[in-house]
């Protein structure tokens, strides 16, 4: 295995063809774990070439690479002046289990840090009457890294309109860890 290192993108470094393929990587990654969430008839898309563009152009996203191939992103955000968001922490399918995970992870901890925040939080999507697999490993892995439930938000007082989409109820339990 190659060394992963990540970048905050900026505008410079970003080419027309990357966006799509981080776009298309998100949303991959998103169809996969989310599948029983959304409707698969091509309406819901957890992301979009704009939208990656409007973060690159605020330098809030972070890449993995590995061999100089993007293999993971994540979004991070100010949420105040203390406290910074994160979201779409996101792998390859083709290359989860070898800690890129634990280093966007990582490098979410550093970029707060770097610029002065003193918590970090994040939104975890999880359904209200039964366990997901794969959000109950999130929750796991949130928590062995000192991440904290602090709250639980129904799903449509935070996004209303794409709440309407879903295939139930949903809400989102807030994570977050003091740096």
């Amino acid at each position: 295995m190659d060394k992963i290192t990540t970048v905050l993108l900026s505008k410079r470094e970003l080419t027309p063809n990357q966006t799509v393929l981080i776009t298309n990587l998100i949303n991959t990654v998103y169809e996969n774990s989310e599948r029983e969430f959304w409707p698969t008839d091509g309406s819901y898309s957890r992301t979009t070439i704009d939208e990656i563009s409007s973060y690159v152009e605020k330098e809030e996203l972070i890449v993995a690479k590995e061999a100089n191939e993007i293999v993971g992103t994540v979004h991070v955000y100010p949420i105040n002046s203390t406290t910074l968001g994160f979201g779409m922490l996101t792998v390859s399918l083709q290359h989860r289990k070898k800690g890129i995970g634990n280093v966007l992870l990582k490098a979410v901890e550093v970029f707060a840090k770097t610029n002065k925040f003193s918590k970090i939080q994040l939104e975890l999507l999880k359904p209200v009457h039964f366990k997901h697999q794969e959000k109950e490993f999130l929750e796991k892995w949130y928590c062995k890294n000192n991440y904290e439930l602090t709250e639980s938000i129904s799903h449509e007082n935070l996004y209303f309109k794409q709440a309407t989409m879903l295939k139930f109820p949903c809400k989102f339990d807030i994570f977050t860890k003091t740096i």
